[in-house]
């Protein structure tokens, strides 16, 4: 059934009487007569409305449960688009301009393989056919190796039809309907962030009443250095951790996925993975939840609290680690190839880039004296 058609019905369902009225000749005898005996005035609801009309006559507040009324509304959601990509009703929430918006997650099954862009580069090297300069930009995308569709339509342009929803004319049937269609909105929908900035402001600087009803939510947070700097500091406060905070708040979450990474998502990255991953010990997470963090290698560092997860460590999330890199722009136009070799020194081993062509060092950014 057309989504169209659906909404037409539940319109029709709410108010299947409503008629254009005409003023009657003689209204003054005519509200007497209608006036309530009491002499009360109109009701005002919760929402501060006065005169809000209940619906209690309506058959669809009447005569079905709440839990049936959200299941008409899912109906609604349901997309002409949906069956092509990987997440039924994904949308990616941004803050842009001043304004809210949201864009249909075009992602499809096969991007769930983290190495799937570097695999493309390998083709491309090893044929010499094909632009490697474009799969880098890709690979180094702060939306993550899984959302690089999304980004690039929203750059270069989009079919605007495959981000059509009824969000707003569904909110606009009517008063009474406004709050569960909301809730149905975010229970019904996963929740996709690729900037910390739109996180940080959607669940912290300024929320909705209605986040508690998010049930999926996806966090891909390429974030620049000063936002870790507190969890090497010690430090008590930092939005990272206002950001963990307000998650937590969220009292039936179904599935939750958090990418952590450096904003350039360049070869030599460490995160702080323990100190930023104890906080997200006690979420609550019903069904799913997987933690996506950067290759474990031995990249030696002089601040403190850089230590890795335990790989033996029990925890409530799922860790995935992306695959290490292997290819990337030292240079300006020029994408090489290269590899990781480990140098052994007593009980320590450091890693080193190896250029597959050409002997020059690369300098790992966290010392200043490097193998």
């Amino acid at each position: 059934m057309a989504v169209s058609s659906i909404q037409s019905k539940v319109k029709s369902f709410f108010r299947p009487s409503l008629k254009k009225r005409r003023r009657p000749s003689n209204s003054s005898s005519d509200y007497e007569h209608k006036k309530p005996k009491n002499g009360s005035t109109p009701a005002v609801h919760d929402d501060g409305d006065a005169g809000l009309d209940p619906q209690l006559a309506s058959p669809i507040f009447r005569d079905l449960p709440i839990e049936v009324r959200k299941m008409i509304y899912g109906f609604v959601w349901e997309g002409p688009h949906d069956h092509k990509y990987h997440t039924v009703r994904g949308r990616h929430i941004h803050f842009q301009n001043g304004h809210w918006l949201n864009t249909r997650c075009v992602m499809y099954e096969d991007d769930e393989d983290l190495d799937l862009i570097q695999k493309n580069m390998d083709m491309i090297h090893e044929s010499g056919k094909g632009d490697l300069v474009m799969w880098q930009k890709r690979l180094a995308s702060t939306w993550g190796s899984r959302h690089w569709r999304c980004e690039e339509r929203i750059q270069y342009g989009r079919r605007k039809s495959v981000d059509h929803t009824d969000f707003m004319s569904m909110m606009l049937v009517c008063k009474r309907m406004f709050p569960e269609v909301l809730e149905s909105i975010f229970e019904s929908h996963q929740f996709l962030f690729n900037d910390f900035f739109s996180a940080h402001r959607f669940f912290v600087y300024n929320p909705s009443p209605y986040i508690p009803r998010v049930r999926h939510l996806d966090l891909s947070l390429n974030l620049p250095f000063h936002e870790y700097a507190p969890f090497i500091a010690n430090a008590p406060k930092s939005r990272v951790r206002e950001l963990w905070e307000a998650i937590g708040d969220i009292s039936c979450l179904h599935d939750l996925r958090i990418s952590l990474d450096i904003y350039d998502r360049g070869p030599w990255r460490k995160i702080p993975e323990q100190v930023v991953a104890a906080q997200l010990k006690d979420l609550r997470v019903l069904k799913n939840f997987t933690l996506e963090l950067p290759a474990s290698l031995p990249i030696k560092v002089h601040p403190p609290n850089m230590q890795p997860l335990d790989p033996e460590e029990v925890t409530p999330f799922k860790v995935v680690r992306r695959p290490a890199l292997r290819y990337w722009q030292f240079s300006p136009g020029e994408v090489e190839r290269f590899r990781w070799e480990t140098h052994s020194k007593g009980q320590q081993a450091h890693c080193f880039i190896s250029l597959d062509e050409g002997a020059r060092n690369i300098p790992n950014p966290f010392l200043l004296d490097f193998f």
